[in-house]
């Protein structure tokens, strides 16, 4: 069954913040309504932060995500980088790990790090789930949900841009796709948001992703990103919520300060209302 979705409000910048170039963080709601549970439930998907600091223990972030009263966390990769220190991201993961389920998937510059292999370990004992080829049935505040991800395609090769897709990516998702369940509802994790072929075929209910920093420049009302990694000039998939038959894409503009300027596109948390259809 089809799902339906609105797009609600951005507290903290809007689609059209006071200054171009602001930097104070958004919050983006989306609501969607399914029959596959029977009482409301909070998402909050984190991406794209590549070790950013929000204040120097990351407590204006931090803050900011408690405000939004999450039942779970998904993270959709680059929240570390492979050319700034991890210290930003190692806070941010020791605290939600502390406060709130949370599943993790790679995106390629944690790839371009190297030491990727040593990144999930570590996550591991902290309590995040990592997630790179598996669909796990959960139970979060009451209802059964299943959980999937893969790796970023990066993983798969040695180019820091190649978009050719590897066999080993292509059995990852085909192994997610494989412990879908029809009855349950489903979350696929996956940073890059511009594979929708594989994702409206994939049997699961929504897919979150990232990658796109939000096209980095913005025209509210005429162009909604510049330049987007692997989709090129005004990218399809810059950020927001996509209908792919039955499947429904969300795509957050992510929360990166440490690289380009962004324009009338400031960074974001996403959170997903998902309610019980009425």
């Amino acid at each position: 069954m089809a799902q339906t979705f609105q797009h609600l409000s951005v507290p903290g910048g809007g689609d059209m913040p006071c200054s171009p170039l602001s930097r104070e963080l958004a919050i983006r709601h989306y609501k969607l309504s399914t029959s596959k549970i029977t009482s409301p439930l909070r998402l909050l998907l984190i991406t794209d932060l590549h070790s950013t600091k929000f204040g120097s223990d990351q407590g204006i972030l931090l803050d900011a995500i408690k405000a939004c009263r999450p039942d779970l966390i998904l993270l959709a990769g680059d929240i570390a980088d492979h050319k700034v220190p991890f210290e930003g991201a190692k806070l941010l993961f020791t605290q939600l790990a502390a406060a709130y389920p949370c599943f993790y998937v790679s995106g390629n510059h944690e790839h371009w790090t190297g030491k990727m292999e040593a990144l999930k370990r570590w996550l591991h004992t902290r309590g995040i789930i990592v997630l790179d080829g598996t669909t796990r049935t959960v139970t979060i505040a009451g209802q059964l949900l299943q959980v999937g991800g893969v790796d970023d395609p990066h993983r798969f090769t040695n180019s820091h841009h190649a978009i050719r897709l590897c066999d080993g990516w292509r059995k990852q998702f085909s192994a997610c796709c494989a412990g879908v369940s029809p009855e349950l509802y489903s979350i696929l994790l996956s940073h890059r948001p511009e594979l929708t072929g594989f994702y409206k075929k994939s049997g699961f209910d929504l897919v979150v992703a990232g990658h796109a920093h939000g096209g980095q420049v913005r025209i509210p009302g005429l162009c909604n990103g510049l330049f987007a990694p692997h989709q090129g000039l005004f990218p399809r998939y810059a950020g927001g919520c996509y209908t792919l038959g039955h499947t429904s894409m969300i795509v957050s503009r992510g929360l990166c300060l440490n690289r380009l300027p962004r324009v009338f596109n400031p960074p974001e948390l996403v959170v997903i209302r998902l309610e019980p259809t009425k």
